[in-house]
């Protein structure tokens, strides 16, 4: 998992509940703080800790024993291809972060991301794109009213499609907005 803010904290979380078994690895290098309270998956006693070894005790609260690798370090360089049987999943916020893990042709590399209008994407890495800098004067879409529930909605629905590739290998890609239609019964 690359990058532990509220897309990686939250999803490793989740990885770690429905797959116990498996081998994780955290790769950041920030800090929790107390603004990341709000949306991502810390606890106000991680704050000043390190996200990768803050993650790991919120997994523990779940799943006392699993496999995990924390690398407190930050992406300055282009990332090898996965290995088979290994996924690497992007959750960096950041473009300069994302550049390093997109990989010409079919990897195992799936891209996660939010932009400030409400929208998530999921997206295999021979379709992604690395999209250009956010707009500073645009908001953080963690700061805003609905981002709690539209974030967990996001993080849900990327779970279900993760479930799926790791059983079939079957890939999709997906979007979800704010605005995404839903059936009611």
């Amino acid at each position: 998992m690359f990058g532990l803010g509220t897309i990686g904290s939250n999803l490793l979380i989740q990885l770690v509940r429905q797959y116990p078994d498996f081998e994780y690895v955290g790769i950041d290098y920030d800090k929790v703080e107390e603004r990341n309270l709000r949306i991502q998956a810390y606890f106000k006693e991680q704050v000043n800790q390190p996200k990768t070894r803050a993650i790991q005790t919120v997994a523990q609260r779940y799943v006392r024993k699993f496999k995990y690798t924390a690398r407190n370090e930050k992406i300055d360089h282009r990332i090898t291809r996965p290995e088979d049987n290994e996924l690497f999943i992007d959750c960096f916020d950041n473009t300069e972060s994302r550049r390093y893990l997109t990989l010409p042709g079919k990897h195992d590399i799936l891209h996660l991301g939010f932009s400030p209008a409400y929208t998530a994407e999921f997206v295999w890495n021979e379709s992604y794109t690395v999209p250009g800098a956010v707009d500073p004067n645009l908001p953080d879409i963690c700061a805003l009213h609905d981002a709690i529930p539209f974030v967990h909605f996001f993080i849900n629905a990327a779970l279900l499609q993760i479930s799926e590739f790791i059983e079939s290998g079957h890939r999709k890609n997906f979007l979800v907005t704010k605005k995404t239609k839903l059936t009611y019964l």
